[in-house]
């Protein structure tokens, strides 16, 4: 499908390419009603400006956008370590942008990307949790052949893109193993922002895991949309208060990680003593921090270097099979979680 312009508009809406012109410029002569229907139609049809289409067609600006979730995530400071190691002696550049976990900013700066002519996007797509998202957008941007590879999280159910993903499920069913044999059945999970595909997967693998290992499942355990992350300290506090502390807590992303160490050290509790502790995703500090925590370690340096590769044969080839690229995780076992 060739990236459609301001004739096709016209065309479908019966009215006259300048009369479509003015509507998407904003300039007067075209009533709002007008605008409104045009401006509908251009976003169902995927249209943008181009400001260099020539250099999009012919994958001549050696550009890649990066759409990043939340920069301020560890994450990112390995995996933009991996995709540069891939992209930078082949002489391409990165143009990144974070969205902040916000799906009307992730669709500003993806039509922008686009219409500055990147040769293609690496993007970690944004789902809200009234299920919100920019889907139909990503479609579009296929059926025009752009190159897109998601990395970290995907979508459901949608075949034709290339992804390179860990196996979130995976990763909390061996948290729970190990916990299990370390004698916890009072087991707890912290999740942050609803909607996440990672983090839907992540509390997808408890249930499973509880499942297959016989341990009973507490729903008041089950602490979901823990966001912003400082609220941490109140699911804690609140737990303690009840006096229904579990004996043992998974944590599903870094920053939640740090906040029930720290909440735990204000609230007097003591890892592991009274609360065991894994993690997700391991960064230095988590070996100085006393005690050290067992944390989920992701194949981050991986997941960069494989989807910035994924999305170079995209570029080479916007006809190949998709490639779907599922990694596994390492749990790595510290002093954070005590026998019972």
């Amino acid at each position: 499908m060739d990236r459609p312009i301001i004739k096709d508009i016209a065309k479908a809406l019966n009215i006259s390419p300048s009369t479509v012109s003015r509507a998407l410029s904003g300039k007067p002569g075209v009533s709002k009603e007008l605008r409104k229907k045009v401006l509908e139609t251009a976003e169902e049809m995927g249209y943008m400006k181009n400001l260099s289409a020539q250099s999009l067609k012919n994958s001549k600006s050696k550009i890649i956008g990066i759409i990043a979730f939340d920069i301020r995530n560890p994450f990112f400071l390995d995996f933009l370590k991996g995709v540069e190691d891939v992209l930078f002696p082949r002489e391409y550049k990165i143009l990144l942008s974070t969205v902040d976990e916000n799906v009307d900013k992730e669709k500003i700066y993806l039509n922008w990307m686009v219409s500055q002519g990147v040769d293609g996007i690496l993007s970690s797509p944004i789902k809200e949790k009234n299920g919100k998202s920019n889907l139909r957008l990503y479609q579009n941007f296929y059926k025009m052949g752009v190159p897109i590879v998601l990395y970290d999280r995907m979508f459901y159910n949608q075949e034709q893109f290339d992804y390179v993903v860990i196996d979130n499920q995976d990763a909390i069913i061996q948290a729970l193993l190990y916990l299990k044999e370390h004698g916890h059945r009072k087991i707890s999970i912290f999740l942050s922002k609803k909607g996440i595909f990672t983090l839907e997967e992540r509390l997808k693998g408890f249930l499973k895991g509880c499942e297959l290992l016989d341990i009973p499942v507490k729903q008041e355990w089950i602490c979901e949309d823990i966001y912003p992350h400082e609220k941490t300290f109140d699911v804690l506090k609140n737990l303690k208060d009840k006096n229904d502390l579990p004996t043992a807590i998974i944590a599903t992303n870094n920053n939640i990680t740090k906040y029930i160490v720290y909440s735990a050290r204000k609230l007097n509790i003591k890892i592991p003593e009274e609360l065991s502790l894994i993690g997700f995703d391991d960064t230095p500090e988590n070996e100085l921090i006393d005690p050290p925590l067992t944390t989920i370690k992701q194949p981050i340096l991986e997941i960069g270097k494989i989807a910035a590769t994924a999305l170079l044969s995209r570029i080479e080839d916007r006809y190949a099979q998709p490639m779907k690229v599922i990694l596994k995780s390492e749990l790595i076992k510290r002093e954070s979680v005590r026998y019972i």
